[in-house]
Parts: C-alpha cells; sequence; structure tokens
C-alpha cells in the first residue's frame, strides 16, 4: 500500500471512500489558501475545512504544518479513516515564500 505522503501530492484531491479506497476524482478542484486560511468564499460553501491537530510543533495547534512534517502516522490514519475530499496545500506569504502546509478536508 502506498503512503499518503506519496499520493497526497500538493493541491493534488483524493477522494477516500467509507472502505478506505482511495481514489483521484475529477472536476474536484483545490480550494485557494492565502496566509494559511481558506481564501475564497467558494471554498467554505463547498465544504471545505482546514484541518487542526496533528502538527508536532511545540505550543502550537493550528492547521499550518511545518515544512519538515509529512502525512504520516496519526494524520495518515485519520486521513484514512475519514471520508470525503482531502488536499494538501502550500502556506505561503506575500511574497511566495513557503513556510509550511496544511490539510482540507470537504466531506463527501
Amino acid at each position: 500500500m502506498r503512503s499518503l505522503d506519496d499520493i497526497m501530492e500538493f493541491d493534488h484531491v483524493i477522494h477516500v471512500d467509507t472502505d478506505g479506497a482511495i481514489t483521484e476524482p475529477r472536476g474536484i478542484y483545490a480550494p485557494d489558501l492565502w496566509g494559511g486560511e481558506l481564501l475564497s468564499p467558494s471554498a467554505e460553501e463547498d465544504g471545505w475545512r482546514l484541518l487542526s491537530g496533528f502538527t508536532g510543533q511545540h505550543g502550537y495547534n493550528g492547521p499550518c504544518m511545518h515544512p519538515s512534517e509529512f502525512i504520516g502516522g496519526h494524520l495518515e490514519d485519520h486521513i484514512r479513516e475519514t471520508p470525503g475530499f482531502w488536499v494538501a496545500l502550500v502556506c505561503a506569504d506575500e511574497d511566495g515564500e513557503a513556510y509550511g502546509w496544511v490539510v482540507a478536508h470537504r466531506p463527501t
């Protein structure tokens, strides 16, 4: 079985079925992200939400993961056990410099 860290390239939406099967859906696009927040109102209207609570950063429990973290362990288990659409997005500043990443989920 391939790891989600290998499957979930940035901005590449996957779908997790109720049986845990992973597919690549057509016609579902990643939401926009700016400054660690969903940018477009349509992203929230479409049901996309940022996942929090999985970072190992000391004193921080928000959605933005450190660049050295990856989709594995408890985070991978959570994604594989939670049906819906999933995507990893890059957090970048106004100069386009990446400082981390987030995972967004949209229920089916």
